[in-house]
């Protein structure tokens, strides 16, 4: 049941363009009707005006002919230009739909699934979708009207000789129920590749310079040929068992018509049916081979968007269990302190990655987190920012429970700087507006300047209205990461949650980013998720981590007297890596 509501809720799009809808039925039917009277037209010319050799009304005939086929044609292209206007309205509601409840899903919907995976179904899924509602009843209503009138005909003009033409009817709905069930497993696997290889585009697209500097183009090449290739076979085993099934009911049907044609021939022989009437009866007969091919097409449509629909849905229909409470809380006033109560966290694929912590974040004080990779630093952060919910405990935010605020609210009072920046392909001004829409000209300047990237832009032709490629990718990582930070300095957040925002700069730029991030800091309560202990050591707290637990806490200079773990963590870095610890600190 589930299978076919997914098509049928599909329709439920077109309902808001029903007059639109219903108009482009009436003209596939008046562009049919138009069809189906061009055959008894040509037997009426046979028998009426060729045979009794009426020659004053061959132009008549012809010329009725002529109109009848000038109005199919005007009306299918009425038909079409309409169809073309209902399905780009459609696809652009399934596609907001798609991507409104792409952006309302959590993190773990992302991190299960390829970004290639996701974007086939919002672009190529929705299209078959559609295609199957839209062309299927048309297609299928037009078809039911053409057997109907066809049939009708048939059996008036001479019962005898239609029953010929109907009989494999029968046959035919056998072998299409059959192909249906069969060939609707194929179409899910071929969508499933097709996400699959879209997957391995996106990466390869994304990691083109990891895959130049490593050398991997033969590598990453063979691995997306392979999937083209696994594409290709699934492809190909659908539309062979299409073929299979086309020809058999286009042979079927052909049976029927050397049936006509031979009791037909000996009925005329006989004089007890005229050759214009023979003529339309054979015409009429090749135009029932048509809906019945069209219907058979359908179905194979039907095939491909029920796989199709099902991709669809799933995300429509997937629950989102992180969203604002019905009744929320605003944001709290005044100065901020963040406390983390018994919380426990654990990941559905591992087991406890937050055990029983007890943690503060004290009013404008800078705490840093410092541990082993899997420690649970990030997820800390995370809970704050409800990208996930504790398992047990509470995350707290001056007494109130992040549970219990506006989910956008809570976002937007919190200002996050990460380790590897994103920027959208855009200008630096569309980039930075982000933080603030209605954000003046004077703001952004100065949010640059407390960045330290303002000269870098003034001396940029366009200045802020500079495109900055997909990713950032015309700039340095250094300035990117400025950058990031002038958009949080714009939004002007509560806290700050910095995610070794240095990491991956030299030690000039590190000098400028360390600038600005104390100008980001000031004042604010910030969240520090450190690797190199040298970002750390002014810290207000640092607070060691291993498996979730906290193992010790306090200032660099009391976990380096008391000799633990921060103390052996420090001597790794600078007795091992560095030998001298580095002059630049937070």
């Amino acid at each position: 049941m589930a299978e076919r509501s997914s098509i049928l809720r599909i329709g439920g799009y077109f309902i808001r363009y029903r007059f639109l809808f219903i108009l482009n039925m009436v003209l596939a039917l008046g562009s049919t009707a138009f069809l189906l009277s061009i055959p008894y037209l040509v037997g009426y010319v046979i028998d009426d005006v060729i045979v009794p050799k009426k020659v004053g009304l061959i132009w008549i005939g012809l010329s009725a002919i002529v109109v009848a086929y000038v109005f199919r044609d005007v009306l299918n292209y009425l038909r079409i230009r309409l169809n073309n206007v209902i399905e780009q309205k459609v696809l652009i509601d399934i596609r907001g739909a798609l991507h409104s409840k792409l952006m309302e899903l959590p993190v773990s919907f992302f991190d299960k699934r390829k970004a290639g995976e996701i974007s086939s179904r919002v672009t190529e899924d929705v299209v078959n979708v559609e295609r199957a509602i839209l062309d299927g009843t048309e297609g299928g209503l037009t078809a039911l009207f053409t057997l109907i009138g066809i049939t009708l005909y048939l059996f008036i003009s001479n019962p005898f000789l239609a029953t010929f033409v109907v009989l494999p009817i029968p046959l035919l709905i056998l072998l299409a129920v059959n192909h249906f069930k069969v060939n609707r497993k194929n179409w899910k696997a071929v969508r499933r590749s097709a996400g699959t290889m879209n997957g391995i585009l996106v990466e390869d697209i994304a990691g083109h310079r990891l895959i130049s500097s490593f050398a991997l183009q033969g590598k990453e090449r063979k691995r997306f040929n392979d999937q083209a290739e696994d594409l290709r076979f699934k492809t190909l085993k659908a539309m062979y068992r299409w073929a299979m099934y086309s020809s058999s009911t286009r042979f079927v049907s052909s049976l029927s018509m050397v049936a006509v044609l031979g009791i037909g021939g000996y009925q005329y022989i006989n004089s007890s049916l005229s050759i214009g009437e023979l003529t339309t009866f054979i015409l009429y007969s090749g135009l029932l081979l048509e809906p019945i091919q069209r219907l058979n097409g359908l179905n194979n449509l039907l095939s491909a968007a029920r796989a199709s629909g099902d991709r669809v849905f799933e995300i429509l229909d997937h629950e989102i269990p992180i969203k604002s409470p019905t009744d929320p809380k605003p944001f709290p006033e005044g100065p901020i302190s963040i406390y983390y109560k018994n919380v426990s966290f654990a990941y559905t694929s591992r087991s406890d990655i937050i055990d029983n912590l007890n943690l503060e974040l004290p009013t404008g004080k800078v705490t840093a987190l410092v541990g082993h990779t899997g420690a649970g630093k990030s997820t800390i952060a995370n809970l704050l920012l409800r990208y996930y919910d504790v398992d047990k405990g509470s995350v707290e935010i001056n007494g109130l429970d992040v549970r219990e605020l506006d989910l956008n609210s809570l976002r937007q009072s919190i200002g996050i700087v990460a380790q590897d920046p994103f920027l959208f392909d855009g200008t630096i001004r569309e980039n930075l507006k982000l933080a603030k829409e209605e954000a003046e000209e004077e703001e952004i300047w100065q949010s640059l300047e407390a960045a330290h990237i303002k000269a870098f832009v003034e001396q940029l032709p366009k200045q802020l209205d500079t495109t900055i490629g997909e990713r950032g990718i015309r700039l340095s990582m250094g300035e990117k990461q400025r950058l990031t930070i002038a958009r949080v300095l714009l939004k002007n957040p509560r806290v700050v949650i910095l995610d070794e925002a240095t990491s991956s700069v030299d030690t000039a730029t590190e000098r400028k980013i360390q600038e600005a991030l104390d100008n980001l800091m000031s004042h604010r309560t910030v969240l520090v998720i450190a690797h190199r202990l040298s970002t750390v050591r002014k810290a207000d707290q640092i607070v060691v981590l291993k498996s979730g637990r906290i193992m010790e806490q306090g200032t660099h200079e009391a976990l380096i007297h008391h000799q633990g773990e921060y103390y052996h963590f420090w001597r790794m870095q600078y007795d091992v890596v560095d030998e001298q610890p580095p002059t630049i600190e937070v």
